[in-house]
C-alpha cells in the first residue's frame, strides 16, 4: 500500500454542525490515503467527540469562532490529528480526570448511570493510541495519534 503523506489542514467556524463537517473532510482525506474503513470509523467518532468538546466547553456553544483541524502521517506511519480552539482552556488536572474516568455502562433501571457527559475522552482514549492536550498561549490543542494499519 502506498501512503500519501500530504498534510490536511483547514480552519472552520464553531457551530453545532462543525464536528460533522470536520469528520466528513477527514473521511475524504483518509479514504484518499487508503486507510481502512474500520480506522476511519473510529477516528470519526473521536474527532466528533473532541470537536464537540471544543464547541461546548471551550467556546460554551458560541458560533463563528475558529476551530483548526489538521491531519498527517508521522515518521512512524501513525495518523496524527490535531484539533485546536482559542476558548476556555482545561487545567492539566481536569484533562487527567477526563481521560482517566471510569466508563459507566448505562443501566435502564438506574438513572444515576444515564449521564450524557463525561464519556467522550474515555471513548477517545480507548479508540486511539495516544491523546495529548497542549496549551500554548491562548491556543488549546488536542493531539490524537492512531496507528494507520
Amino acid at each position: 500500500m502506498d501512503i500519501v503523506t500530504e498534510r490536511f489542514s483547514k480552519q472552520y467556524s464553531s457551530s453545532p454542525d462543525v464536528s460533522r463537517e470536520i469528520a466528513a473532510d477527514m473521511q475524504e482525506y483518509l479514504q484518499h490515503n487508503q486507510i481502512s474503513q474500520e480506522i476511519i470509523d473510529q477516528v470519526e467518532l473521536c474527532l466528533v467527540e473532541v470537536v464537540n468538546n471544543a464547541y461546548e466547553h471551550a467556546y460554551q456553544y458560541s458560533n463563528q469562532l475558529p476551530i483548526e483541524s489538521s491531519c498527517f502521517f508521522n515518521s512512524n506511519n501513525e495518523l496524527v490529528f490535531e484539533v485546536s480552539d482559542y476558548g476556555k482552556s482545561m487545567s492539566k488536572e481536569e484533562f487527567n480526570r477526563a481521560i482517566n474516568g471510569e466508563f459507566i455502562e448505562p443501566d435502564p433501571d438506574d438513572p444515576e448511570t444515564w449521564a450524557t457527559s463525561g464519556r467522550g475522552f474515555i471513548i477517545v482514549m480507548q479508540l486511539t493510541d495516544n491523546l495529548e492536550y497542549i496549551k500554548n498561549g491562548n491556543k488549546n490543542t488536542f493531539k490524537l495519534l492512531k496507528r494507520a494499519e
